[in-house]
């Protein structure tokens, strides 16, 4: 969401989509319903333009997952998805954003990293164990994703005053 929202904040038309079709989240910090999403596209009950909500920043729309399909990893394997990634790109917006589940906890993400132009990884400083992130970033850059980033986040920098002070001094701690 943060990515899309500074995005969004720099003038940029951007779409963010859930992708996460089994503990969907993106709705709640938007403040969106999650009553029709991207699964209801996929499955062919609903249309695109049926399920793309405006936010309260004009240049940010959102897709949410929708109602928990039965089979998400087939849904986003699908040619329905590859056919939606594909017309989305040729629309009106300048990016597009999609949140994926955790990379070791399914395969969603690896199955939709092909699909895109870029993969960010984001891991939780002090949170994620460092062999995990590893595998993590082994099993992502198998798929293979065209281009790839990490992310480090939630870093508590007056615990771990290293990662700034050493570098570029006091004054850019805060």
């Amino acid at each position: 969401c943060n990515i899309a929202m500074a995005l969004a904040y720099g003038g940029s038309r951007v779409l963010l989509v859930d992708a996460d079709m089994r503990r969907p989240g993106m709705h709640r910090p938007l403040r969106l319903t999650n009553e029709r999403g991207l699964s209801q596209v996929l499955i062919g009950q609903a249309r695109v333009r049926d399920v793309i909500q405006r936010t309260v920043d004009p240049n940010l729309l959102a897709i949410t997952a929708g109602r928990t399909p039965p089979n998400p990893s087939e849904l986003l394997g699908s040619e329905r998805m590859k056919t939606l990634l594909s017309n989305l790109s040729h629309g009106p917006f300048d990016w597009i954003v999609l949140d994926t589940p955790p990379v070791l906890a399914v395969t969603d993400a690896v199955i939709l990293a092909p699909l895109v132009s870029g993969v960010v990884f984001v891991i939780g400083a002090e949170m994620t164990r460092r062999r995990l992130a590893e595998r993590a970033l082994e099993t992502i850059m198998s798929a293979p994703p065209r281009s790839a980033a990490v992310v480090l986040n939630k870093v508590d920098f007056a615990r771990n005053k290293y990662y700034y002070s050493r570098y570029y001094g006091h004054q850019y701690k805060n």
